[in-house]
């Protein structure tokens, strides 16, 4: 069966971004490093070897980005985010659909969430990405955006999830935990983490959709 794998990192997105061009070789190197630590914890969701990603990470700092690849430069972030902000928690969610989650929220009146869960994160172009749904598929929202979603959490009745299955991705009711859980529990935890540590919330969704 299908799975969604879900992670949540506390991270400055603009000192992320400024990476891109920095021509930091101490950047290349850090992140191959993690490699071996990361596949030891389990961290990482695709296989990883350093001749593989090492020539994009280099194209990352030396800001010669390949327009042809840009889902392998979204790859890069399972090594970059653990170097540029604070691992929040990770989720495994069964099936397939969860992209529609974003017309859920809407519909339960989160916009906001909705926004974060629907809206790419265009790392490492910052605007004009060439892909407009990459994958795995990195979401980011800080500062106000990050206090409305905190806000529309707050005020959320989670008891709507089982009243209201209709809404739930393809209608499907064996989803109402998993969406409770999500909505519940870790999207507090999360936002609350990523905002005691002054920093935006960085989702990044792999898996089959």
């Amino acid at each position: 069966m299908a799975e969604q794998y879900l992670s949540a990192f506390a991270v400055d997105g603009d000192a992320l971004l400024r990476t891109v061009g920095s021509g930091d070789e101490e950047f290349v190197r850090a992140a191959l490093g993690r490699i071996g630590p990361l596949t030891a914890a389990g961290r990482l969701l695709r296989a990883t070897e350093a001749a593989e990603v090492e020539p994009a990470l280099r194209e990352l700092a030396a800001g010669r980005l390949d327009r042809c690849r840009p889902a392998g430069y979204t790859w890069l972030l399972e090594l970059l985010l653990p170097g540029a902000g604070y691992y929040l928690g990770a989720a495994v969610l069964p099936g397939r659909g969860w992209h529609e989650l974003a017309d859920s929220f809407a519909a339960w009146g989160l916009p906001s969430l909705a926004g974060l869960w629907a809206r790419p994160w265009p790392f490492p172009w910052g605007s004009g990405a060439p892909d407009d749904d990459p994958w795995p598929f990195p979401s980011f929202t800080a500062g106000p955006g990050l206090d409305r979603v905190r806000a529309e959490l707050a005020g959320f009745d989670p008891g709507r999830i089982h009243r209201e299955p209709g809404l739930l991705p393809g209608g499907d009711e064996d989803a109402a935990e998993e969406v409770e859980w999500l909505v519940g529990e870790l999207f507090p935890a999360w936002t609350a983490g990523a905002l005691e540590r002054g920093a935006g919330l960085l989702l990044l969704r792999d898996g089959g959709k």
